[in-house]
């Protein structure tokens, strides 16, 4: 009997081979490649960043050229790169030099040694300034307190009072020799409108400060009234330039001066006569009339300070406002 022949099949022995060869190609390729997956591809190294330059300070210079170049000292010479003899020489450095120093033959420097590195010299310290204060003292004084007692004074009758010692040691303290003598004066219809004290020098003999004081001591406002009255504003302040004036000055003297001491101002017809006193007393050298306006709220103000004010400048003293009640330091002003 006949076999009958069969068609070719894709599944034949020769097809079994290929398909056996190319999986024995992919498990060769699997084995070598897939023990490379998961591992770190190493950065490529990106392309170095252009270098900055640093600028040259007076301490170190960085190389133009190299970065690698080590910082060298700053020179004032120029010198060749210690690296890389390519490097251009930088600029030279400029030393601050010593200001000279202004004297008769030239020195060094005294205050910047030499040394290679550059400095910057201090400034010298400038010399100090030595102020001699002028010793203040009065010449030989004299003065002649004028004090008004009428009823509106007496803060400042209580204020001579409570100061008469403080003022003696004061004036002992500003002038070799002084003397004091006093006017108290009030009103010119009082039965007594003045009370003298003789001027004397008080800088020495005990008997004469002890005999100024009990004066002081003894005064009180509205003590030569008496009978007569008070009735006006103006007071005896013509009849208290004129006594002061008669005083004997002592004669080592040289500073002499008239303090007059009220709230009013003279009788308007006695006004020019006071003024022409001042201008007499006022005219040697080294005599002033001064005046210290007392503001008790009395009278006419601003007519009692131009009256004041005129009769200091005719005798070529000085014009005192009040400085708060203690009459020392107003005598004190009116020396001046």
């Amino acid at each position: 009997m006949k076999k009958r022949s069969r068609a070719p099949s894709p599944f034949g022995i020769a097809a079994l081979d290929l398909f056996a060869s190319a999986l024995g190609a992919f498990i060769l390729i699997a084995v070598v490649i897939f023990p490379m997956i998961g591992e770190v591809v190493p950065d490529i190294p990106a392309p170095p960043a252009p270098t900055i330059m640093a600028v040259p300070t007076p301490d170190s210079v960085v190389c133009p050229v190299c970065p690698t170049c080590p910082v060298v000292a700053a020179v004032t010479k120029p010198i060749d790169c210690p690296v890389c003899p390519t490097c251009p020489v930088p600029e030279p450095v400029p030393e601050t030099i010593c200001p000279e120093v202004a004297v008769p033959d030239p020195v060094e420097c005294p205050i910047c040694p030499p040394v290679p590195a550059p400095v910057i010299c201090p400034e010298p310290a400038p010399a100090p300034i030595q102020v001699n204060a002028p010793h203040f003292r009065f010449p030989h004084l004299d003065i002649i307190i004028a004090l008004d007692i009428t009823n509106s004074m007496g803060g400042r009758v209580a204020s001579l009072k409570a100061e008469v010692e403080q003022l003696a040691v004061l004036l002992n303290r500003i002038s070799p020799s002084f003397g004091i003598g006093m006017v108290a004066f009030g009103d010119r219809r009082w039965e007594s409108p003045l009370f003298l004290f003789p001027l004397r020098e008080l800088s020495g003999p005990a008997a004469n400060r002890a005999a100024f004081r009990t004066f002081v001591n003894g005064l009180s406002v509205g003590m030569g009234t008496g009978r007569g009255t008070n009735p006006d504003q103006p007071e005896a302040f013509y009849d208290a330039l004129a006594a002061a004036s008669r005083m004997t000055w002592r004669p080592r003297s040289e500073r002499r001066v008239i303090v007059m001491v009220t709230d009013n101002p003279a009788y308007s017809e006695e006004i020019d006569r006071s003024v022409q006193v001042a201008t007499g007393i006022g005219r040697p050298e080294g005599h002033r009339v001064s005046t210290v306006y007392v503001k008790t709220g009395s009278g006419n103000q601003p007519a009692t300070e131009e009256f004041l004010r005129s009769v200091a400048e005719a005798g070529n003293g000085q014009y005192v406002r009040d400085v708060g009640g203690s009459l020392t330091v107003n005598l004190l002003l009116s020396l001046f």
